[in-house]
């Protein structure tokens, strides 16, 4: 077995993390962790002796009575390594729990990845972290598509394949808007959200703050209506085989038409084309962080297959 040395960092600089042992998820990159939650953040690593690289991380936000992992993102948690040995992941384990203890706070919560974005790594973490203690402290169905060779088409509900036939006829064009008016986006955004009742989830300052640092994973697609913008969604390269469907929206005077279809059946499009294999869309949740009972519905009908997003808590 190759010899780990588990590494704490402070607010590190970016050239002073080692780099992770694969390709990793954006949401627990460095320079994404800095301008998560003011950026005050502790890393920790499982380094491993041999590669200098880290085979497991964790990044977690010290608050007034928690530390949670992540500060401001979709999720945090623990990532590692399909190769990493049972005793280091344990070990790993213990020193996050002790670190949280020093910081006197009463509680430790790790927001998972989507299980079917590291299968194996999903469940083995969860094995792990019941034996130590943790209990589920939520579950919440996340929905996804595999990208196959197989036409969008196959997989949709009848319903779902009139409404993506109707866009066609309308002569409705999916685009992905290289270089985005982001003002435009922000707009459109804020004023669909508004008359379907719903508030934007994230603050329009904070979204033109990721576009403008992430500008390789952060990524607008539309739908049109001739000139008109009737559907748009702000995508995220997770990572390099994973698109999060981050902000879809449409307008309201085009329901009859539910252009979100012929956004997804272009997103699955592009997802083909850049070698990315699963396409999330994501939760069902109402403000009040129930589920939606419509929203899930409409993603069974596009051929949406489900896995959880696990969160975890300790009390300190």
């Amino acid at each position: 077995m190759s010899e780990y040395t588990i590494l704490l960092q402070q607010n590190p600089q970016p050239d002073a993390v080692p780099a992770f042992c694969q390709s990793g998820f954006l949401f627990n990159d460095s320079n994404h962790l800095r301008q998560q939650d003011d950026g005050g953040f502790h890393l920790l690593m499982a380094l491993n002796q041999s590669t200098l690289q880290a085979d497991a991380r964790c990044a977690f936000f010290i608050r007034s009575n928690e530390v949670v992992s992540p500060g401001a993102a979709p999720f945090g948690s623990v990532e590692f390594s399909e190769t990493l040995p049972e005793p280091i992941l344990n070990e790993f384990l213990d020193t996050l729990i002790k670190v949280a203890r020093t910081a006197n706070v009463t509680s430790l919560r790790l927001v998972n990845y989507p299980t079917c974005y590291a299968p194996e790594q999903a469940c083995r973490l969860t094995t792990h972290l019941l034996k130590q203690g943790f209990y589920l402290r939520e579950t919440t169905p996340n929905f996804f598509l595999s990208i196959t060779d197989h036409p969008f088409g196959g997989t949709l509900a009848p319903a779902e394949r009139r409404r993506l036939r109707k866009c066609r006829e309308a002569g409705f064009q999916f685009t992905h808007w290289k270089t985005p008016d982001l003002q435009e986006v922000v707009v459109f955004l804020q004023e669909t959200r508004q008359q379907k009742g719903y508030p934007l989830t994230i603050q329009p300052a904070r979204l033109l703050n990721l576009f403008q640092n992430f500008p390789d994973q952060f990524s607008v697609f539309t739908v049109t209506d001739g000139a008109r913008l009737i559907a748009l969604t702000v995508a995220v390269r997770v990572r390099h085989d994973i698109l999060y469907n981050f902000l879809p929206t449409s307008h309201s005077d085009y329901n009859t038409f539910s252009p979100m279809v012929m956004l997804t059946d272009g997103l699955v499009t592009y997802c083909r084309q850049q070698k990315i294999r699963l396409l999330d869309l994501g939760v069902s949740l109402d403000d009040n962080r129930q589920p939606k009972p419509s929203l899930i519905r409409f993603k069974r009908n596009l051929g949406a297959q489900e896995s959880p997003k696990l969160v975890f808590e300790k009390q300190l």
